[in-house]
């Protein structure tokens, strides 16, 4: 790392979360002294959020973990050096793996790990030397569905879906940009996503959101759906009823495209308008029209949020939204120019054709849990990923028997806090024979830890824009170098598994390039490796300050190839029984309603990222709970006024909760974020203000858990209202 001269200025991009915002840092005696946004960044133009701005604080948060600590038998710490923590660590997972076997061992790789580019590749190449298939992310806590399992079952277009620059109409599930920024393809990009938004409609694009809460985004849609949470597959299964009776469909494609149609048109007679109307209490007028404007195109994208995602029936939602834009017809053609096919990955054909469906992604190693949950291959920035399903990691830790989870690595993650049914989890982290933690605060997580690593935050480190390589409509990438050199005894989080790699002698390889085990290769030598053979060389890349956008041969989508052309399948084995399902708990709801009156869905907010945010002065002045989010004619009928504490029960669980009046929420719904409280033994309780609450209290992660991916139903949760203090 080069000397920083006295106030330079320094171009970097942020990682507080996935958008990759790019900022400058002013750097004075090794220290951030202000950061602000890249205003000549053109993908960007400026735009930052207020989170992101944060990141001097969290560098130097006073309670920030700057060495590694040991927990004892009388659950006091010591600190200790990373090296030292390491050979330990190393000793138990040997004595672990021989007396259990290789599967016992496992890493829960959370949120906070993608926000680092070489996590995932070295992790995935750990696994592999270890023989362990217990690998776990996020991302099969919340959107399994749509980055493996609706590819898997459907298929996909080879010449790439229709992005937001390229669209007349978007059709958004459940999903608010303009606050969680993340989005893939198709819906409002992620980066600076208010301008983005307001340049589609500036020419002429129509927008239409589907969202028991007119959010930010709802708030701007040309036509707004505010839906009865829970009634997301119904209304799709409604849309496309409607679009097939009328032909409004794009009959040429799906002639030469599609296959099992008939089959699938058959199976949406039962919805409709009227009967979609009544389910999802919505107008069928409403209904109707959504169908028109996004059947009208020409051009469009339909594309879910986490929303949609964490309720019921999530892959059933994700293939109904794949239909909808495959009988509309809305990919690349041929000799149609892709707006971006990436930077960072080599050059490859893009015929106009379709993948047929991959049913070995949904094949390989199978949960204890169940044979119907197992291994789902995700589509990641780094390529198809093979990983056990996280929202039956609990399970797999307190089920007995050969493949029992013993050892648990925690990589930026909040399992206590995020995982489904935080009973379970509670009980399975404490089951543990060790627990570690990489993270650079003590987390409800790292508190249960045996052993806590302090870790790099990322103006500390190297970093590469891979995980949003191909989200961007242009061929963007941007890497930064560390702006500051890390104080204290901190690593990264690839480094801790090249060590433990070391020390256990295990070989590890990323793409079939084998890692040096002796000597530690740099970041850059990792980032070589995953990005061999891309468009624009990585050295060329690194010598750039900022980001880029890269003048680089267009990418014509070829014409289909006769001998591999595929064909996307509507009606796959299970679509049958899972439009059934929906249909019957839509109908079912309605007996609920008595015992547990209300609809408890999940939301994101502003100043918090998951668990990330309360600790730091500035987003805490923005609230230190989350508010139990009532429509102010619910609060009257329930002699409720903001500030108030509720109790919030289901038939799983309890938790109290602070009410906000909020009159863009649905009646008889109640918007909370998740990710927020402490330990489900009511500890915390009482400090429900200043810690808000965990909702995966009120959940048991195997009610209903959805095939392939055990993923739990985490929104849309019947609950009644207790009025428990003023």
């Amino acid at each position: 790392m080069h000397q920083k001269k006295q106030g330079e200025q320094v171009k970097t991009f942020c990682r507080f979360c996935h958008a990759n915002c790019p900022m400058v840092a002013t750097v004075e005696d090794n220290r951030i002294t202000a950061l602000k946004p890249d205003t000549d960044n053109v993908i960007f133009g400026g735009y930052t959020c207020l989170k992101g701005r944060q990141m001097p604080e969290q560098l130097y948060l006073p309670e920030r973990i700057l060495t590694s600590l040991k927990k004892h038998a009388d659950g006091s710490r010591t600190q200790i050096s990373s090296a030292q923590a390491l050979d330990e660590i190393a000793d138990k997972l040997r004595e672990i793996r021989k007396k259990y076997g290789p599967r016992s061992i496992a890493s829960y790789n959370g949120t906070v790990s993608f926000q680092n580019s070489a996590t995932h590749p070295v992790a995935k190449a750990w696994h592999v030397a270890l023989d362990s298939p217990s690998y776990y992310t996020s991302i099969t806590i919340d959107q399994p569905a749509k980055v493996g399992i609706g590819q898997a079952r459907m298929g996909f277009w080879a010449g790439g879906n229709h992005t937001w620059q390229d669209s007349d109409v978007a059709l958004i599930i459940g999903n608010n940009t303009l606050v969680s920024h993340f989005s893939i393809p198709g819906g409002i990009p992620s980066f600076s996503p208010s301008n983005a938004l307001r340049e589609g409609k500036k020419r002429g694009m129509k927008i239409i959101v589907i969202d028991p809460r007119k959010s930010e985004v709802a708030s701007r849609a040309d036509l707004f759906l505010q839906i009865k949470p829970g009634q997301d597959a119904v209304l799709l299964a409604g849309l496309l009823h409607i679009i097939l009776a009328e032909e409004l469909h794009d009959k040429a494609f799906c002639e030469e495209n599609i296959e099992n149609l008939q089959q699938f048109q058959q199976s949406l007679k039962p919805f409709t308008p009227e009967y979609v109307a009544a389910r999802t209490d919505l107008a069928e007028a409403d209904i109707i029209a959504a169908a028109r404007l996004f059947a009208s195109g020409p051009r469009g994208s339909a594309t879910t949020g986490t929303g949609p995602e964490m309720g019921p029936y999530p892959n059933l939602v994700q293939h109904l939204t794949q239909a909808l834009n495959a009988i509309c017809g809305r990919h690349y053609r041929a000799g149609e120019k892709l707006p971006n096919a990436g930077v960072l990955s080599p050059p490859m054909p893009r015929p106009a054709q379709a993948i047929p469906p991959q049913p070995e992604w949904l094949t390989g190693v199978r949960s204890r849990v169940s044979e119907d949950i197992g291994e789902v291959t995700v589509l990641t920035a780094n390529g198809p990923i093979k990983e056990m399903p996280t929202a039956v990691c609990a399970d797999e830790i307190l089920l007995e028997g050969e493949g029992q989870i013993k050892a648990l690595i925690v990589i930026g993650g909040n399992p206590l806090l995020a995982w489904p049914g935080q009973a379970k989890a509670y009980e399975a982290l404490k089951n543990l024979d060790l627990l570690i933690c990489l993270d650079y605060k003590m987390s409800a997580t790292a508190e249960m830890a045996d052993y806590v690593i302090g870790s790099k935050l990322c103006l500390e480190r190297d970093d590469l824009t891979v995980l949003t390589d191909i989200w961007y409509e242009q061929p963007y990438s941007h890497y930064t170098k560390a702006v500051v050199e890390a104080e204290g005894d901190v690593i990264e989080e690839w480094e801790l598994f090249w060590e433990l790699g070391k020390r256990l002698g295990l070989d590890l390889s990323i793409r079939d390039q084998p890692l040096d085990m002796f000597n530690k290769p740099s970041k850059y030598q990792i980032l070589e490796m995953m990005t061999t053979g891309s468009r624009v060389p990585l050295a060329d890349i690194y010598q750039r300050e900022g980001g880029h956008v890269y003048d680089l041969p267009d990418v014509i989508v070829a014409p289909a190839d006769p001998a591999t052309k595929g064909m996307l399948d509507l009606f796959p084995e299970g679509i049958a029984d899972e439009l059934a399902g929906a249909a019957r708990d839509a109908d079912r709801g309605l007996a609920l309603k008595q015992e547990h009156p209300f609809l408890l869905v999940s939301r994101r907010m502003k100043n918090v990222y998951n668990s990330t945010g309360p600790e730091l002065s500035f987003l805490a002045s923005k609230g230190t709970t989350n508010p139990a989010f009532i429509h102010p004619d619910d609060l009257e009928q329930l002699n409720l006024s903001d500030g108030e504490v509720i109790a919030l029960r289901s038939r799983q669980g309890e938790i109290p909760a602070v009410v906000k009046s909020s009159p863009d929420i649905k009646r008889g719904v109640i918007s909370m974020a998740h990710c927020w409280g402490a330990a489900p033994d009511g500890a915390g309780d009482d400090r429900v203000r200043e810690i808000g609450a965990n909702t995966n209290r009120l959940i048991n992660n195997l009610d209903n858990p959805e095939k392939y991916s055990g993923m739990a139903q985490q929104s849309a949760i019947p609950v009644s209202v207790v009025k428990l203090t003023g």
